[in-house]
């Protein structure tokens, strides 16, 4: 079978083609079932693209500029420029997910994982100097 554009596709079609996948990553339900399915979907190449625009996204974000983004991850120009777009004129999906993944990343970097750990964060006054210096240390 041919290639196909995506315009010589029938409109209808491609949405119900569309939600299909949709409704298959809706059902995924831990990381390692979308670990599977994403290298069975996507070929390597095709995944790159998509952590790279991932990427582009969280750094754009973080407010590093155009040249920066290009340098550090071998894009071009266009590329992020379309990830810019996507970012703040799209569907909200790139902005919904970049921040429940900091989110989550955040709420796991503050969960105690030691018992003088937990003892700290339960009691921060009788230890504001050592969180003081933790604090200091990380940055």
């Amino acid at each position: 079978m041919a290639k196909r554009k995506v315009y010589e596709v029938n409109k209808a079609e491609r949405y119900r083609m569309l939600n299909d996948l949709y409704a298959m990553i809706a059902e995924i339900k831990s990381s390692k079932e979308a670990a599977n399915f994403i290298r069975d979907v996507l070929t390597p190449s095709e995944s790159l693209m998509v952590t790279r625009r991932i990427a582009i996204a969280k750094m754009l974000l973080a407010g590093y500029g155009y040249e920066y983004i290009s340098k550090k991850l071998k894009v071009g120009f266009n590329t992020i420029n379309n990830v810019n777009r996507w970012l703040f004129t799209g569907f909200g999906g790139y902005l919904n997910e970049i921040k429940k993944s900091a989110n989550r990343k955040e709420r796991r970097s503050s969960i105690p994982t030691t018992e003088w750990a937990r003892i700290k964060k339960k009691y921060p006054a009788h230890f504001l100097i050592f969180n003081l210096i933790d604090k200091l240390k990380s940055k």
